[in-house]
């Protein structure tokens, strides 16, 4: 039986030529501060930091018999390492936990055509991926959100 998730990663790698550092399932916030988002994952690479639309295999929205729900097309966005200026990773405090979601949201900034651009995203901090953002950049001192 092969691995699905070790052959996805295998030929992501192939398709990039970029060997992938850390990764995990996330949430961008497309428009940061606010609460409308999109599932992927997001990964770290020698090369880039990036957000992955991964679709859902197709299914029945309503149940069986159905036709099936095309899910909307979702953007992506890749951040050559060497274009990211600053990583935040705020500190929250106790109702930021309650009313924002369970994962802390982060924040990478990186130079772009029309000057800096902030990405947004939420993800878990076991999945290794803000560590390893901490340990590539200097992490702009988080102030507490309440």
């Amino acid at each position: 039986m092969v691995d699905e998730a070790a052959e996805f990663w295998s030929d992501f790698e192939k398709e990039t030529g970029e060997k992938v550092e850390a990764r995990g399932e996330g949430d961008w916030f497309r428009v940061p501060e606010s609460n409308a988002v999109h599932e992927g994952l997001l990964i770290l690479t020698d090369k880039s930091f990036r957000f992955k639309y991964v679709p859902e295999p197709k299914k029945p929205w309503m149940g069986e018999g159905m036709t099936p729900v095309e899910r909307e097309d979702r953007t992506e966005f890749t951040v050559a390492r060497g274009d990211i200026v600053s990583v935040s990773i705020p500190k929250r405090g106790f109702f930021a936990r309650l009313t924002r979601g369970v994962f802390p949201r982060c924040c990478v900034v990186a130079r772009s055509e029309g000057g800096e651009k902030t990405y947004m995203f939420s993800i878990d901090p076991s999945s290794g991926l803000i560590a390893a953002l901490e340990k590539s950049w200097p992490v702009v001192a988080g102030t507490v959100v309440h």
